[in-house]
Formats: C-alpha cells, structure tokens, sequence
C-alpha cells in the first residue's frame, strides 16, 4: 500500500486528504508540523508521497522540502507543496529545493486525485 504523509497545521486539510486518499488505498499519516513529521518518519519508515503545506508555522517552504529530501524516508518521495494562491516565489523556491509540483487549496476528491495521479499511480 502506498503511503502518503500530509504535513499541515490544518487538521481539515490532514482529514480531508486522508479520506480521499483512503478511498483509493494510500495510507495517510497527518502531522501538525516538521517536526512531528520527522518523528513519525522515524517511526514508519518508507513514504512515497508527501503533501507539504506551504504555510507551515515557522519554517520557510524551502526548508522544509530540503529537510525532507534529506531524510532517508522520503529522499525519492514525491513532494506536492500545498498552496492557497499561485504565488510565483514560494512555487520558484519550493522547486529549486525540490519540491516536485503543486497542489492548490482548497481542494476537492477530482483535483486532489489529478494533482496525485503523475506521482502515485490513481485507481479512481
């Protein structure tokens, strides 16, 4: 089973991905912040998907993508930073740390499912 971490302060946000991305079997962990994230991480293992909300509390986007590209778990995961609005500088810097692509809020199961599809296979 694919297993997917959505790192936001919005428990909403954490619950909606989970029940969507359950609905096609990808396991969803929720974590508050990168911290939390990365002691779960530690914890869990292997992750294949992570949806990285780029508002978090104190961590610059940026930051937070290099983090966890440095984090064995999630070295090769697909990284989808969560954005309200298209802002052309969080989505530069997200990129060049290696942020894979986008996901824009709020979101509902067809442009959730659209945004995941490229990076886990989606059996919708």
């Amino acid at each position: 089973m694919t297993q997917c971490l959505v790192i936001d302060d919005s428990s909403v946000v954490v619950k909606v991905a989970a029940r969507i991305l359950g609905g096609i079997d990808i396991e969803t962990t929720g974590a508050a912040s990168l911290a939390e994230a990365e002691m779960l991480l530690a914890k869990s293992g292997l992750c294949e998907l992570v949806i990285l909300s780029a508002a978090l509390d104190g961590t610059p986007v940026e930051a937070a993508v290099k983090a966890l590209r440095a984090k064995p778990a999630t070295a090769k995961a697909a990284i989808l930073v969560s954005l309200v609005d298209a802002n052309l500088g969080v989505m530069t810097r997200a990129k060049r740390a290696g942020a894979n692509g986008f996901i824009f809020r709020p979101f509902d199961r067809a442009s959730l499912l659209a945004w995941v599809d490229p990076f886990v296979k989606v059996a919708a």
